[in-house]
Formats: C-alpha cells, structure tokens, sequence
C-alpha cells in the first residue's frame, strides 16, 4: 500500500522566501537540481492532471481492503493523507461520491487507525530512545478511517438534497470528504432547519463549523402559523416529552435553562376545548418544579450576554431566544414551620386538603395491609360525602373540606360504633390503624396552609404563555414529596380525565419540568408513588392527545420509572458515571464508552427520527444563572 500522489503533495518543500530564492527560475516538470558536487538530481514530478487535495478532502477508499454493505453490516474504509491526519476525529461525518449521479454516502468515522507500510521492528528499548528524539514521519505509517455509512444523499448540489438507505457500494479509490455542507449535514442526519436551538452541532467537544459559523442542532417544534392558521407539519418535540441528564457539575441546569428559555414564544399549538369541544390555538405554559431554587432566576438578562455584541449577533442569526422572561411567576407553597426561599417577587400556593377527593393514594406514603387500605378509603370518602351534604360533619359548617376536620369528623365517629365503623364494616384494631395512619405531622403541615389554593388559583399559575416556577428548596423529605406529588397529580388529573376537570389545566397547553425527578417519579416505593407512577404512564403515552409534555431532569435516569423513561422521545445526555451509563439502555451504544469523560457542557442528543449525535451546549446562559 503506498500514499502515491497524496504523499508526495504533503511531503513537497516549502519555497523560501529568501532573495536567493526570488532569484530563482521558475521550475518546470521534469527539471533537474544540482548537489554542490554537480551531480544533478532529478525533481520529484506530479503526473498531469493531478491537484492538490483540497482542505476537506481526508483521503480516498481503500481497494486494497474489502468494501462491502449490506443489511446487517459494513466494511468501508477510507485511507487518510498524510496533511489531514491532524484534523480527523472519531464523530466526523464523511460524504463519498458516486459516479455520475449527483448521489454521495453520508457516513461517520466509527475508528481510526495507524498501520505501517513495512514490518518495523520497534520493539526494543533502542528503538524507544531514538524515537523520543525524532519527530514522527507520517510517510512511514498509514492511518486508515473506519466509517459507519448512515445513509446516501441524492441531489447532493442541489436545492433538493434528499436521503435514503444505504443499499449501494462506494467504488474503490473514491475521493473521501469532510462533510462541511449544512443542508448535506442537515439531511444525512435529518437534524432541523429550524426549533428548538440545544446545542451546536459537536465532534469531540468542540464546535463544528460550516463556512466558520458554528453548526446549530434544533429540536423540531412545530406549532401555528400565525399567518395562516395552518397547523405545521410533525408533532412538536414539546409534547413527545425530553429527558435531561447529567452528573453534579457537568452543567445539567445551565443547559437546561438554555433549552427551557427557547419554548418561551409567541407559538400556538391547537388544543380542543374540553366542553365545547372546538379546536383552539393556545400558548404553551411552561410548568417548573424546582427543588434547588434555581430557576426563577430565568426572569433576569444574563449581563454578560447583554454587554457583549459579538454574542448578542451570534444569538440573532441562529433565532436563539435570549434574555430575561418577562412573564414568569414564582408561586411558593406554603408549608407550615419553613422559612420561604428568596426568589425576590413571588405569590403564595397552599396545598388544599380537597385535592385528597377521589385520590386516597395521597394520605398513603406506605405499603398498607387491603384491610386498612380499604378501610382508609371508606373513611375518606364518607369525610367527603358528609361534608357534600352536611358542611363537613355533623353540628359544625366549613366552608371547604380541610385536614383538621377530617381528623375531627374521624375523631366524633370514633364513639359511635353503629354508623361509620359498622356501615363499612371496619373492626376495631383497624380502626386504630387507620387513625395512627392519617393522623401526620406532614398531613398538617402541607394541607391548608395559607389561603391561595391551588383550585382557586390555578387559572393564575396555569395560564397559557406564562413561565410557572415553583421552588421547593425549603421543603425536605416527607413535606417535599407531598407538596411535589400533589401538584403533579393535580395536573395529571386534570389533563387526562373526562368528569369535573378544571380547564385552566385541561385547555392549555403545558410542559411540565421536573428537576430531580429521580426522586419523585422512581419505582414505587408507596401506595402513594405506585398511584402517581400508574398516573404519570398514562399522562406520558396520551401526551401528544391532552398536549401534556413532560421534562424531566435528573442525575439519576437509571432510578426513573421504566414505564415512564420508554415513552419519552428526546433524550439528552450529559457527562454521567459509568456505573450508570451501564444501567440506562436509551443511551446510544456508540457514546457509552465516552459520556463519563464528557465534559462541562458537552451532550449526547437523541431526538425522534434523527440521528443520536454530540452537542455543545452554549458557553454561557442566555439568562441569569448564579450557579
């Protein structure tokens, strides 16, 4: 195997610049020099006809090595020159014509490799001690890329480019190329022209550029033409719900941020109005439970971004939403014996005990016996009844259902063995498992506190084109579970049920992000969770229907709920430790070796019908992030 013309172009000297050199008489092919001594020697030639490489060409196929595709597997390999070895990466994409049809097979390089042109001996500690002196001669080696075809470009030159399966065989010797063309890389890996903006477009941390400009990756959000009125083509990434993962420090909140600000637009998405039934066209609101009391900061400029220009055009030619959201809301749940978190201008929520009607499951954070369960159950149920028809229990008049009378209604019933126990048939050592079990620190300090009830409030938090934080950092272990668990289940609900739904839920689109949601959405470990797990299943498989998204972001994908983590679309994937890139089987094959070496920033992106591939998130946030 030889490089041929490829080395002897890279291996050509540099012409001096001196005045000696100046002086010299222009070359022609087939000249000779002259040695001191007189002996003349003839000039290395270039056969007619031949150019030199052009700076995305890497090289050529080999011949020498089998070349075949077929449906099961692929052998194409690409010889390197030598002037291009520094400049390939694994990840690169790679174009190689066919003859005569305008059509090119998209591939990725999948391994590189060093090969010699002759058998050398360099196993001796002699070899070891000259080669730290001598700089390596790329002649003497030959690198070969290992490509993975992905599919062939028709029309490649076009305004039409189109792609399709790989079901052709590149001819040997074929000139190989970086591909540096945005719509051939935008067709061969079906990535959007236009969206949601994540990343720019990365091989091996860095940047691709095309025609020096960074290469955006824009996740496919369509919605309303505002024009027309027509409804775009595709479902929106919105609803086909987002995982975001990474290990602490890898910058998981940062790029989300980034990602969360791009949905805050004009957009329309249609939605049909629960009792009418017509379609309407609503803006999305965007839902955050935020247990690390970061995102409220969204509603601030990032001054580094507002004072520097460069970054400020680099933003507008690319359609990357910046800057403080003007139309966000932090609502702060009121929860008795914390301190609220500072998030500067916020409203209050409080957590009513009415939202336990018709989900038991809430006042169960345990495994309980059936006879208990069901007994629990009754109880509930006949608060509620009493109080539907009697204004909470006998002799005193609420003006809603509250924990403090349940216990009080429970509490009268405890001496009148012939109503409520008999009537359900509940004995007495389970009526005193029942009263320890709903009798709770946590019930009374989450239930009812304050006045700005979530059913009263909701046409406030839920509105359509708002930004709704809900910090929860002052909240911990049982108090957070149930303050998070109901709110999602109020949601939930609401959005997938057909009988008494609120519609400042059910009539507006939503995304609902959850931060740490390894810790509210994991395999069951309750009665509780099992019924929000069970909920949350059927939320994410009618999504698209209800226009429901959900986003979830976590450290720990691998404790996510199976159910859950198998319906969601678009995966992306920060730096994560190895032990849990074993655990997690939606992350593309090709990148888990890599993704514990990620770096700050550095993504894997694997959106519906396009091709996983590495991003890099933006080097600042385009809002405020303390962190």
């Amino acid at each position: 195997m030889s490089d041929n013309i490829d080395d002897i172009l890279d291996n050509d000297p540099v012409a001096d610049d001196s005045e000696e050199s100046e002086q010299t008489p222009t070359d022609t092919p087939g000249a000779t020099d002259t040695e001191p001594d007189g002996t003349e020697v003839p000039e290395r030639t270039v056969p007619s006809g031949v150019s030199t490489p052009a700076d995305d060409e890497l090289g050529h196929v080999l011949a020498s090595e089998e070349i075949h595709v077929s449906r099961r597997d692929y052998q194409v390999n690409a010889f390197i020159r030598t002037g291009a070895r520094e400049g390939i990466r694994l990840g690169d994409y790679v174009q190689i014509p066919y003859p005569d049809d305008g059509s090119e097979l998209f591939a990725v390089t999948d391994s590189l490799r060093y090969e010699p042109y002759t058998d050398l001996d360099d196993k001796s500690d002699a070899h070891n001690q000259i080669s730290a002196h001598v700089e390596l001669d790329e002649s003497e080696y030959v690198q070969v890329a290992e490509l993975e075809p992905l599919a062939i470009l028709k029309n490649v030159g076009s305004d039409d480019i189109e792609s399709g399966i790989v079901n052709r065989i590149p001819k040997p010797n074929s000139p190989a190329r970086l591909a540096r063309d945005e719509d051939c890389l935008r067709t061969g890996l079906n990535i959007p022209g236009e969206g949601i903006f994540t990343g720019w477009l990365s091989v091996g941390g860095e940047p691709m550029t095309v025609n020096n400009e960074n290469f955006p990756y824009y996740l496919s959000n369509p919605g309303i033409d505002r024009e027309t009125g027509d409804v775009e083509d595709d479902e929106p990434a919105v609803f086909r719900h987002a995982l975001v993962a990474g290990s602490t420090g890898k910058g998981k909140t940062h790029f989300t941020k980034n990602v969360l600000r791009q949905f805050v637009s004009e957009k329309r998405y249609p939605i049909r109005h629960h009792d009418t039934g017509e379609e309407e066209q609503r803006r999305l609101n965007l839902v955050i439970i935020d247990p690390e009391n970061e995102y409220w900061e969204m509603r601030e400029d990032n001054d580094a971004v507002v004072n520097d220009d460069a970054i400020q055009q680099e933003l507008r030619r690319h359609n990357i939403k910046h800057g403080g959201v003007d139309d966000l809301n932090v609502f702060v749940p009121q929860v008795a014996g914390t301190n609220a978190p500072s998030t500067m201008e916020s409203r209050e929520l409080s957590i009513p005990f009415e939202i336990v009607r018709g989900r038991p499951e809430m006042l169960m954070p345990y495994t309980p016996t059936e006879v208990t369960r069901g007994a629990i159950e009754d109880c509930i149920n006949a608060y509620f009844s009493c109080f539907d028809s009697q204004g909470g229990y006998p002799d005193r008049s609420v003006d809603r259902p509250k924990y403090v009378d349940f216990l009080e209604f429970l509490d009268e019933h405890d001496y009148d063995e012939s109503r409520l126990r008999e009537e359900n048939n509940i004995a007495g050592g389970t009526w005193s498992a029942v009263n320890r079990r709903v009798d709770r620190d946590t019930f009374r300090q989450v239930f009812d506190q304050g006045t700005a009830f979530l059913p009263d409030i909701s046409d406030t938090v839920f509105r359509e084109g708002q930004v709704t934080v809900i910090p929860t950092s002052h909240l911990n272990g049982g108090k957070e579970s149930l303050t998070v668990l109901s709110i999602l289940s109020y949601i939930i609900e609401n959005k997938i049920d057909d009988y008494q739904v609120d519609p400042a839920v059910r009539d507006t689109p939503m995304l609902v992000a959850v931060d740490e949601a390894h810790n509210y959405l994991a395999s069951a470990s309750s009665l509780r969770e099992e019924y929000i797990l069970r909920r949350a299943r059927v939320a994410v498989k009618q999504g698209r229907k209800y226009k429901l998204g959900l986003c979830l972001i976590t450290q720990n994908p691998d404790d996510v709920d199976d159910d859950v983590i198998k319906q969601i679309n678009t995966n992306i994937f920060l730096g994560l430790k190895a032990e849990v890139v074993d655990d997690v089987p939606s992350i593309p094959s090709e990148f888990k070796k890599d993704l514990p070496n990620f770096g700050k920033g550095q993504a894997v992106v694997k959106a519906p019908d396009v091709e996983a591939v590495e991003v890099k998130g933006l080097p600042y946030c385009v809002t405020r992030h303390g962190n």
